[in-house]
């Protein structure tokens, strides 16, 4: 197997989620996770059995195999394991059946790539459980028992315990989409505070799991080391992206008394001067102008609601082991990075009147165009170089890129995207740009596309962003390999996979 980065095997895979692909959620006597009020008051659509994934995962992970992947990102799910609160046990049946679907992984040499809490929490953790600052040592806890049990499972059948995890998925867009948008569940909404505070508690998480597996597998060598880190979505918005890196390694690398505040003032300057310099082509007059007006509203309400005393828990924390690594690889997920392009004029077809209240019809309406995101594959190339040229120890991992090809309603009528682009045009140019940073030397490990199905999409089964497409409408939720336009999306990515390998 042909290795990259320092002798890294590459990472070519596929992402999926827990939530939005096993199904079997929210409904009468199945595991209830904080979106089941939501499902039940048709404020989003039910999740019911989304991809099925749960019965149907060894097929799946054919289709990987067959396109010649080596990495599968899959989630093991808090919700899953423990639907009611401790000191309930862990449900054996679930536990089982993660350790036959990471055996299933190794079997066809796809290399787990773990999901360990995807947006979703169990219900009895509350509406609002990264406001809660013992939430942090509650996750971990659990993380570091589930390990415990599930690696012992894996060895007992001679199959070697997962190496890479993801942490916490996109703290950014979870605590925006909670607190600024109001398009996940939660018990308030105290905007731009509550948004912090929320990011505050998640990266207590994040360290605090890292400790909790690096400190398990040393007391078990034979696991082997693992590797953790969280990942983002990639943004220009530098104080809802690129911070909560920074504000990590900020407080390993300042002294005790130094301003945290500081240190994160010059990287959003260094970050906004690159930004500029890459000259990056607009979608309009209008999305620009949009974009640096939001960026400088941003920027005037991090300098409102962002103190010292946001992080008072966090920086601590960190500094307590200054010499330990805070992630172990940098990890992104790369669709469209520019808040610009984000806001649009809604169609007919977006307006979810009766479903949501005035405040969240609006900004949904105008924010959540993500089905028919943007495609600059050119912008993969400076996150990339701006972690290389920050943080050059560290390898990087694209965790999510895809795009959603139509919008269909579960009746199958659907619509296409307005540019007309397809899944096989998008895909030759984002691993195009992924095979260029490669043979650059830059410290790329691995690519993920979103997702190998389609699946249910935080509230609705509408957009389709699946190599594979679904059937939502028959029995056995039928995978459909596209053609569009002559080309079948998973072929050609297996054929820009084959090439990479074989150069």
């Amino acid at each position: 197997m042909k290795t990259g980065w320092r002798g890294e095997k590459f990472l070519w895979g596929v992402s999926s989620c827990a939530y939005q692909h096993e199904g079997g959620y929210n409904g009468e006597g199945q595991p209830q996770n904080n979106w089941a009020a939501w499902e039940r008051s048709g404020k989003v659509s039910r999740s019911g059995r989304a991809v099925d994934f749960w019965n149907r995962f060894e097929e799946d992970f054919d289709r990987a195999e067959m396109m010649g992947l080596t990495a599968y990102r899959l989630g093991v799910d808090w919700t899953r394991i423990q639907p009611e609160a401790p000191p309930a046990d862990f449900q054996e049946d679930a536990l089982d059946r993660y350790a036959d679907m990471i055996t299933a992984l190794r079997k066809r040499h796809l290399e787990p790539l773990i999901t360990l809490c995807h947006f979703t929490t169990p219900h009895w953790l509350g509406t609002d459980p990264w406001l809660d600052e013992r939430t942090p040592i509650i996750f971990s806890q659990f993380e570091r028992k589930l390990w415990e049990v599930l690696n012992r499972k894996l060895t007992e059948r001679g199959v070697a315990p997962p190496t890479w995890f993801i942490t916490m998925n996109e703290p950014n867009m979870l605590a925006a989409c909670t607190y600024n948008v109001g398009a996940f569940p939660a018990g308030r909404r105290a905007w731009w505070a509550a948004a912090l505070c929320a990011l505050q508690t998640m990266l207590e998480a994040h360290v605090r799991v890292r400790r909790e597996i690096h400190a398990l597998y040393v007391e078990h060598p034979d696991w082997g080391s693992p590797k953790l880190s969280f990942n983002n979505f990639a943004s220009d918005l530098y104080w809802m992206d690129k911070m909560l890196l920074d504000v990590l390694e900020g407080a390993r690398q300042t002294e005790g008394g130094e301003p945290i505040l500081a240190f994160l003032t010059d990287r959003y300057r260094e970050f906004t001067r690159a930004y500029r310099a890459m000259d990056f082509p607009h979608h309009g007059l209008f999305s620009e102008a949009i974009g640096e007006l939001l960026k400088q509203i941003q920027h005037g309400l991090s300098r409102k609601f962002l103190h010292e005393s946001t992080f008072s828990r966090l920086v601590p924390l960190v500094r307590e082991r200054r010499e330990e690594s805070v992630v172990d690889f940098i990890s992104f997920d790369y669709y469209d990075p520019f808040v610009g392009n984000a806001v649009r004029l809604p169609t007919f077809s977006d307006l979810r009147l009766g479903r949501v209240g005035l405040r969240e019809w609006l900004t949904q309406s105008l924010t959540t165009k993500w089905w028919d995101w943007k495609a600059l594959p050119r912008g993969l190339r400076f996150f990339v170089e701006r972690y290389a040229n920050e943080y050059p120890d560290l390898p990087i991992l694209i965790a999510e890129n895809g795009m959603a090809e139509r919008r269909c309603q579960r009746s199958d009528s659907c619509v296409l995207r307005g540019d007309q682009q397809s899944r096989s045009y998008f895909i030759r140019q984002h691993v195009g740009e992924v095979q260029k940073l490669k043979a650059e030397g830059l410290p790329l490990i691995g690519y993920f596309h979103w997702s190998l199905t389609d699946n249910y999409e935080w509230g609705t089964y509408d957009p389709r962003f699946g190599l594979f497409g679904i059937d939502f409408n028959s029995k056995d939720l039928e995978r459909i390999a596209r053609d569009e336009g002559g080309d079948i999306p998973w072929e050609t990515y297996a054929e820009m996979v084959a090439r990479d390998k074989k150069n």
